[in-house]
C-alpha cells in the first residue's frame, strides 16, 4: 500500500498552492503585450522606410547635380562659354547654328543679333535658350539673350534675339552659353 499524503489548503510545492480550487500558480501570468510588441514593429518599420526613402531621394538628387554639373561644363554650358564669330557657323551639344548672323544695334542703341538661325541635330525636342556676351578683354560689355520655343528634331529656326545693354563701340571677343 503506498501512502500519499492528502495535500492541504494553503500548501505550496514548486510554484503552486493548494487552494479549494485545485493547484494554482503563485507568480502571476505573464502579459503578452501583443499591442506595445505590434506598436513597437510598427514604429521601426516607420523609422526604416522613412531612412530608406531620404537616402533613395539623395542619391536621385545627387545624380541630377552630376548631370547639371555636366551640361555646365561642357563646351557652350552655362560654366563654360564657348567663343564664337560673327558671321560664322558654329556647333554647341547638337545645336548647330547657321553662319550670316550680325551682331547690330537694335535701333534703340542696345545691342542685339540679327539673323542667328539653329538646327536641332540632338536627339528629341528641345528650345534653344542662350546668352550670346560681348567682351573686352575680361569685361563682358553687352550681354544678348536669344531663345527659341521646342524644335523639333532636323528643323531649323531663327532665335528671338534681345539685349537691354547699349551696343559696345568696340569689343574683342564673342561667347555663346547655354543660360540653363
Amino acid at each position: 500500500m503506498t501512502h500519499t499524503a492528502v495535500p492541504q489548503i494553503g500548501e505550496t510545492k514548486k510554484g503552486y498552492v493548494f487552494t479549494e480550487n485545485g493547484w494554482v500558480a503563485t507568480t502571476p501570468p505573464k502579459k503578452k503585450r501583443t499591442f506595445l510588441k505590434v506598436f513597437l514593429a510598427l514604429c521601426a518599420f516607420g523609422v526604416v522606410s522613412v531612412v530608406g526613402l531620404v537616402l533613395l531621394i539623395g542619391g536621385a538628387a545627387n545624380e541630377v547635380s552630376k548631370s547639371i554639373e555636366a551640361d555646365a561644363n561642357k563646351p557652350g554650358g552655362t560654366s563654360h562659354p564657348m567663343t564664337v564669330h560673327p558671321g560664322k557657323p558654329f556647333e554647341v551639344d547638337g545645336f548647330n547654328y547657321a553662319g550670316g548672323w550680325k551682331i547690330t544695334n537694335d535701333g534703340l542703341g542696345d545691342a542685339t543679333v540679327n539673323g542667328l538661325k539653329v538646327k536641332n541635330n540632338r536627339d528629341d525636342k528641345d528650345s534653344a535658350i542662350v546668352e550670346i556676351k560681348l567682351w573686352k578683354g575680361k569685361e563682358v560689355k553687352a550681354l544678348v539673350n536669344c531663345t527659341t520655343n521646342p524644335i523639333d528634331v532636323g528643323t531649323t529656326v531663327t532665335l528671338s534675339c534681345f539685349g537691354t545693354d547699349p551696343m559696345p563701340k568696340a569689343f574683342d571677343r564673342v561667347t555663346i552659353n547655354d543660360t540653363f
